[in-house]
Formats: structure tokens, sequence, C-alpha cells
């Protein structure tokens, strides 16, 4: 039986007035002026963080899914929702603003998932908007936020990778044992870390699917389907990872399991979750009738006494939110503090000044202490100072979000009366256990969380002109192991926090604007 097919009637791609076109071009600059910024500093983490490395393909995935619903939006006629349009939009640039003062890329990213709608309804309105709803959502995965959306997904994938893979190496009689994420072969001990969970298979797998399921399907179940056929590939194919990596362990074939033989294990598995899709695409597309393609007629009536008004607005908009990105109000602090204005002596501890960690990169400031007290007990002080924040400068960023993973607060004693907050981390450094307490100081402000450092910042920074702060790290080593020697570190990072505090506030307030 052949496919049915139509004769289509050619279409009027033509716009009525030149100078719409060209407005529209100054329109489309004036937005990429606005949001270059934003652009680049995305592009920058796609390519650093590899977890993002697929979100290059993003953009041209949703311009394509536009392009393939080319004639249903050549069949709606355009009605500009100004009012909705303008309080969406607006809403967008604002948070774009906030992002800027406050150095938070986050908030700037996400920004465009509210103005891009926002600037197609003020546009071209409600009916246009839901042609490209699709397209524009799916610019959502561009955004590096899914880390932090997948981040309690990970302990289960990784369990779920553990126990799957050793049901696999029992069916191939390979003797081994399970305890959680730990997988014990005669020979060696194997983990299923974090960064191995499969996690990130699975936005990369949704990322994929998605589109595929969109422009090949038509059935909305076929389409559900092949998304969850792809979730489950997601789980499964990273199970395949484990076995295969435990049976090549075991018998000693791959040699050193960290080298690129495990880069080529996740590739193999990749390309054989990929492969599952691809043959789940194929059977379910099998069977449904070929779309017939019905061009629409016609063209956009947009005339040039209508929109030129609203659009050069909007045009100005954004090039006014664009050159105020470029303008930095906020005054650097520069300490004038030295490093003997934190002298211990009197109080029994010893200090000298050592050299500082990499920690928190972009610190206009740094400082580390190590002291010793007449007991003979270890501690250290650090101390990375900002005289101001922007982007790609920033006391919150990837690096220093890190320092939270594990750290819970706790409420140290000043002198029996007073009590200050705290993070507190138990961690492992050059082969040994330690302990920290960790807090920012934000212009006399002492906090502990990273989105309160972010909205204090973009506060001070409309209000006084002003971004500067400071993180403080105190550490010590274990002196014995389980709880026990973590209570006796916290006493010992107690009783030296609360003689240090004093002088660190003095410290951190002796600046010179």
């Amino acid at each position: 039986m052949k496919p049915a097919t139509c004769s289509l009637p050619a279409m009027d791609w033509t716009v009525p007035d030149r100078r719409v076109l060209m407005l529209g071009c100054v329109l489309a600059a004036a937005f990429l002026f606005c949001y270059i910024d934003v652009l680049i500093g995305m592009g920058r983490q796609w390519w650093n963080i590899s977890f993002y490395s697929y979100a290059f393909l993003i953009p041209g995935i949703s311009a394509y899914l536009v392009w393939v619903r080319r004639d249903q939006l050549w069949a709606v006629q355009p009605e500009p929702a100004y009012v909705t349009g303008t309080v969406i939009t607006a809403a967008g640039l604002s948070a774009l603003i906030v992002g800027r003062a406050a150095g938070i890329q986050t908030v700037q990213q996400m920004s465009l998932l509210i103005t891009v709608p926002g600037v197609v309804l003020f546009l071209f309105g409600w009916r246009v908007l839901k042609v490209l709803g699709l397209p524009i959502a799916f610019l959502g995965f561009m955004i590096p936020v899914w880390d932090a959306v997948t981040e309690p997904l990970h302990l289960p994938f990784q369990r779920l990778s553990a126990d799957l893979g050793v049901r696999l190496l029992n069916l191939f009689g390979i003797p081994v044992y399970q305890n959680g994420v730990f997988i014990y072969l005669p020979n060696i001990t194997l983990e299923v870390a974090k960064s191995c969970s499969g996690v990130n298979y699975l936005i990369a797998v949704l990322a994929t699917s998605i589109p595929l399921a969109t422009i090949v399907l038509h059935s909305v179940w076929k389409r559900i389907g092949l998304v969850v056929l792809a979730v489950t590939v997601s789980a499964l194919a990273n199970s395949l990872r484990v076995a295969l990596i435990g049976m090549l362990a075991y018998y000693d074939v791959s040699g050193d399991l960290h080298g690129p033989y495990h880069t080529l294990h996740g590739i193999f598995t990749s390309m054989v979750g990929y492969v599952v899709i691809f043959v789940g695409l194929w059977v379910l597309s099998r069977g449904q009738k070929p779309a017939l393609r019905v061009a629409a007629q016609g063209s956009w009536k947009l005339e040039w006494p209508r929109v030129r008004i609203a659009w050069v607005v909007l045009a100005a908009l954004l090039v006014l939110v664009g050159v105020s990105g470029y303008v930095d109000r906020s005054q650097p602090v520069v300490l004038a503090s030295h490093g003997n204005d934190v002298s211990l002596v009197d109080v029994g501890w010893i200090g000298i000044e050592v050299p500082v960690s990499d920690m928190v990169p972009g610190a206009d400031q740094k400082w580390s202490w190590a002291y010793r007290a007449r007991s003979g007990e270890d501690v250290r002080l650090s101390l990375w100072y900002f005289a101001s924040q922007s982007q790609g400068k920033e006391l919150i960023h990837a690096e220093t979000s890190t320092l939270h993973s594990g750290a819970t607060t706790v409420k140290l004693s000043l002198d029996g009366q007073n009590t200050i907050e705290v993070n507190r981390r138990i961690f492992s450094e050059g082969g040994k256990r330690q302990a920290a307490v960790f807090w920012y100081d934000l212009n006399g402000r002492l906090l502990t969380s990273p989105l309160a450092v972010k909205l204090y910042t973009a506060l001070d920074g409309m209000t006084h002109s002003r971004t500067s702060g400071a993180l403080v790290w105190v550490s010590t080593d274990l002196p014995s192991a389980g709880e026990e020697g973590v209570e006796q570190a916290t006493t010992r990072l107690e009783t030296f926090v609360a003689q240090a505090f004093p002088r660190l506030t003095r410290f951190l307030s002796g600046s010179t604007p």
C-alpha cells in the first residue's frame, strides 16, 4: 500500500513591510546584547563541566523544533498580548538585574526562561506562544541547574546500579559480595561512586528522547512510552557498566580501572543505551500513518504602524538592561587590616602565617594562620575576602558550594551567653580526618547558607553599593576515631573560635572604602 500523498500549495513567506523585518533584526540583536554575558557564562559551564556537555546541542534542537512547526506558526495570526507580555518580560528582566547585582549566575540564566515567553507574548500573543511552547520549554535543558535537581537521585541510582550489577555478575558465576554501594570481588573492591551513578546520563537521554518523540511519533502515549524507555535505559545501562567493570577486574583484563579503560566502559554502555532508544523509536513508529503536511497559505499581518512603537520600546528596554550589566555601581571595600591583627598570643595560641590554599578562587585578599596552644593542640584559621563581587568573581560559586556537601549547622558558645551558628564539616585531607567550622561574614552579618549570602549580597549591592564579603574557615585534626573524636575536635574549635572571634570581627571591619 502506497503512503498517502498530497499536493501542497505554495506558501507565501513574505512579510508585507520590510521595515518590520529590519526592526525584528534590531530586536533580536538587542535581546542578544542583553543576554550575551549570560550566554557566554553558560557556554563556559557547558565546556568545563562534563555533566552539561550535551547542552551545546540544545539551542540547535530547539530551533529545529520551531522549524518543524513552521506551518502551524504560519497558520495563526499574531495578536500581541501587550499587557501580559509586558508583565512577564519585566519579571524576567528584573530577575536578570537582581541576579547580576548578587552575582548569582543561576538567577540570571533562569531569567531567560521567563523573558523569552514574555517577549513572544508581547510581540505575537498567546496563539504563537502555544505553538512555540515546547521549543521554549526545551531550552530549560541548557540551564546548568540540573545537577542540583538530580542531587537526591545519586544515592538511589548508585544502589540500583550496584544491586543490578551484582545480579549480572552472579549470572556469570562470578563470586561477589555487596554492601551498599561497595562490591567485593576476590581480588578487588569496587565502589559505585557518585560520579558513576548514571544520573548524568539520565539528563542526556531525556534531552535526546523528548525531541525525538515529538518529531517522529504522532501518538501521545507512544511519546510517553519512548521517554519512559529512555529513563529505564539510563538506569539499566549503568548497571551493565558496573557488571562489565566487575568482570574485567575479576579476570584482570583491563588493568587500571581509573584510566582510559574506565572512560571506554562508559562510552560503550552509553552507545548501547542509545541503540536501545533508537530501536525502541523504530518499533513505536511502525504502523503509524504518514503525517500529511498541510501548508498554510498567506502571511503574518505585521503592519509597520501597528508594531513600530511597541517593538522600538522593547528593543530600547533590552538595550538598557544590557548596558546596566556593564555598569558596576558597587565600590570595592579593601581591608586595611594586617596579619598581626589576629594575634592570639595573650590567650595562649601561638600563630604563624602559612600559605593559603586555592579553595576559594578569585578572592581579592586571603590569609591563613597555623596556631598551636600551650597544650599542644593545633588549629588552622583561613580567610578569603572579596572587596567586591561580580560575574565570575563570587564568594558563592560551584567550588565553594561543594564545601557544604555533608556539612551540618551547629551552635558554638562564645562566652556562655552568646552563641553563633556555623557550618561543621568532617572530611579527609592528606590522609588525615579533619573537622572544620566555617561561616560567611557580610558586613558584620554571620551567615551559613549560600542562598542567604546571595540574597544579602544583592541587597547590599542595591542599597549600599557594596558587595564585599568573606569566608572564615577554622579546621583541626580529629584526635581520635569515631563520634568521640568529632566531639573532641568540635570542643577544640569552639574554644578557639570563642577566643578569636572578637579579633576576627575587628579584623574584618577594619576597612577603608
